[in-house]
């Protein structure tokens, strides 16, 4: 009699964990929330539905600097298109990146302070469990939150262009 009690306890409990396991939402990999530059609020949960661009960067990396005009023009390209968000990742603490900014303009919503961010939500484990992030990165993120671009460095740039023509018609863009 105790064996069938605790059997149908042990069954009970599975039952139960199983139930809440499917109910449980699942967060999906890039939701995070962040406070950008100007002061304002960042949540990517809330840009559902739109084609957002991150590119993952620092203000001592030469390929990051190397890259910040061809970027501003993909900014420029897509400027009348509200369902496309660009927004740069620093890993490099506010009052450096805004000293940078003054001198480099850099047209993305920039967060700083985003190592943290970086890390977590767009670092790969390398085979000793070290996060290894590559700078600089970009990764396109379609209307539901997949990933559909992650590549590294500024010939990332013409991935990136490739992917957003797909997602929006050529017209939108400029062909520049």
């Amino acid at each position: 009699m105790k064996n069938i009690l605790l059997g149908f306890l042990f069954l009970a409990l599975s039952v139960s964990v199983a139930a809440q396991r499917r109910q449980a939402p699942v967060e999906p990999a890039y939701n995070f929330e962040a406070v950008t530059m100007d002061g304002s609020k960042l949540d990517t949960a809330a840009l559902r539905g739109k084609v957002v661009v991150f590119n993952l960067w620092f203000i001592n990396c030469p390929n990051c600097i190397e890259e910040i005009a061809k970027l501003n023009q993909l900014v420029a390209d897509y400027q009348s298109n509200k369902d496309v968000v660009f927004i740069g990742l620093a890993a490099s603490r506010k009052a450096d990146v805004e000293r940078f900014l003054k001198k480099n303009p850099f047209n993305y919503t920039i967060v700083p302070d985003a190592t943290g961010i970086i890390l977590t939500k767009f670092g790969t484990p390398d085979k000793d469990g070290q996060i290894n992030v590559p700078f600089p990165m970009h990764f396109v993120l379609d209307r539901d939150g997949n990933a559909v671009v992650q590549v590294q460095g500024t010939k990332g740039i013409e991935a990136v262009k490739k992917e957003l023509a797909s997602q929006f018609s050529v017209t939108q863009a400029s062909t520049k």
